[in-house]
């Protein structure tokens, strides 16, 4: 069972991969033949602008969820020998699972007051 969820996980994560790969490129591909034929002004920059800010936002949301389940690892790894082995596995479900959310309330956080500072 443990072997067919990763062979889908590692093909998920490679699709994604390959989408985000055509997007770049294609959106790169659109800059440069506006570019191209002079159509650089106010509102080409203003229609790319947005998505800069929100690619930022993303890596920091990203990143602090990343850092608290990393963090849930090292705590279930800590007290692994003091835990029952019948919950050791649903200890550390929960334990990412929490830290995930806590990540993404911190972010939250965050964002809220960059917004409020622009």
């Amino acid at each position: 069972m443990s072997e067919n969820f990763a062979a889908v996980f590692i093909l998920a994560v490679i699709g994604y991969f390959i989408l985000e790969l055509v997007k770049v490129v294609s959106e790169s591909r659109l800059r440069h033949k506006l570019i191209e034929k002079g159509m650089v002004d106010e509102k080409v920059k203003l229609l790319f602008q947005p998505q800069m800010l929100n690619q930022s936002a993303s890596a920091l949301k990203w990143g602090l969820v990343l850092i608290a389940v990393g963090l849930a690892f090292l705590f279930t790894y800590g007290i692994y020998s003091w835990v029952p082995s019948g919950i050791r596995e649903e200890m550390t479900a929960g334990a990412v699972f929490f830290m995930a959310g806590l990540g993404m309330i911190v972010y939250y956080g965050i964002a809220r007051s960059q917004e409020k500072k622009n």
